[in-house]
């Protein structure tokens, strides 16, 4: 998981996305978690400032509250994913998407998405 060495990974959630346990595998991966945020706005505040290099949204969401941050992550070329929380009763072989756990897998899978696929083009 060095793919998170050094990187700000500011988590966005409405709700409990991010575990204690998860949180402290990323830090001892060397990420810096920035949050967890619950509001657009506190999202963009980090994002002005220029510290973030990567997010972590709670797929849950609402829209009208990520839309003008996806905006905006676009146009600063900062990679983002959509993730779930850790949950056991979670269909692994129906959900193709991200999980936010302490697991391995998990993080090595979520590092993958933001730092190893290639920049939008736009």
């Amino acid at each position: 998981m060095r793919l998170f060495s050094g990187k700000r990974i500011l988590v966005f959630e409405d709700g409990f996305l991010l575990s204690e346990e998860a949180a402290a595998r990323l830090t001892n991966a060397g990420a810096i978690v920035l949050g967890p945020v619950s509001t657009a706005s506190q999202a963009l505040n980090y994002l002005e400032g220029g510290a973030v290099d990567a997010v972590v949204m709670d797929v849950a969401l609402e829209p009208d509250a990520v839309l003008p941050l996806i905006d905006q992550l676009e146009r600063g070329a900062i990679p983002f994913i959509f993730a779930l929380p850790e949950n056991p009763r979670l269909d692994s072989q129906r959900f193709a998407g991200f999980v936010l756990s302490a697991r391995h897998k998990d993080l090595s899978t979520i590092a993958e998405a933001l730092f190893l696929r290639p920049a939008m083009e736009h």
